[in-house]
């Protein structure tokens, strides 16, 4: 008998419990003691079936990390979109971070963990564009607001900086907090005690007023605006976070 065929729909389902299989490992034990074969044993499938969806491990991790930039795209687009002034709207962008981050947790890790130039030397080239793909909708929705406050007046670019480099400080900054101030990291003296996202809207505000990105802290309640908009914008993510046992504390 041959063998069945699936159609396009059945082979990405398939794919994404793949995937998914991945991902509780990595939960588990971490990104750096996932193999193949771990992941062939949870999963109903046989090893060649798994390794038609994936060159090897490498390959698998770029698919998890696309898999999570596709999740924080759609978090970074509905935050852009809502009705604030753009400082407020960059603000709901980073904390639309935490949220992933918190939400998803080995996600977050095994995002930086497919940047090594050893998973991208393994990958297929079909993966590879589909990452740089979500790279562009992800910096589209980060520079749009930087070019709405400069059309506004609200924002001028310093001589020394494009807008590039005014995305890259703001993701930095929330990719610094957020990673430091994380419950997987030993925290030391000097971060003992702090919360995460108190500390993140703080970073924020310091960016932002230094790059004399208006209104300013002194003249604007963000912190009243920002829980609004998490409220409005992402009500379920809020409840899923609330029945980890946790409430954000801005």
């Amino acid at each position: 008998m041959a063998p069945r065929l699936l159609d396009e729909n059945s082979l990405r389902a398939r794919e994404q419990q793949i995937i998914e299989a991945a991902i509780e490992i990595i939960q588990r034990n971490g990104v750096e003691n996932l193999t193949m074969d771990k992941v062939v044993s949870g999963v109903p499938f046989s090893k060649g079936t798994v390794y038609k969806h994936f060159l090897g491990k490498e390959d698998l991790i770029l698919a998890i990390s696309n898999y999570a930039m596709s999740i924080l795209a759609d978090l970074f687009c509905r935050a852009a979109q809502f009705q604030g002034c753009p400082r407020e709207r960059m603000m709901l962008v980073n904390f639309s971070y935490l949220l992933y981050a918190i939400l998803h947790p080995a996600l977050f890790k095994t995002a930086q963990c497919a940047k090594s130039p050893n998973v991208y030397g393994k990958c297929s080239e079909e993966r590879l564009g589909q990452q740089e793909q979500l790279e562009f909708k992800l910096l589209g929705a980060i520079h749009s607001i930087v070019e709405e406050a400069l059309a506004s007046g609200s924002f001028t670019l310093p001589e020394h900086m494009n807008i590039q480099q005014v995305c890259f400080a703001n993701w930095s900054v929330g990719h610094g907090t957020i990673g430091l101030l994380s419950d997987d990291v030993e925290q030391c003296e000097g971060s003992n005690g702090l919360i995460v996202e108190r500390e993140l809207f703080n970073q924020n505000n310091l960016l932002f007023d230094g790059l004399q990105w208006a209104p300013f802290t002194k003249d604007h309640d963000y912190r009243a605006g920002l829980r609004k908009a998490l409220e409005e914008i992402f009500p379920g993510e809020l409840l899923l976070i609330k029945r980890l046992g946790r409430e954000l504390q801005i």
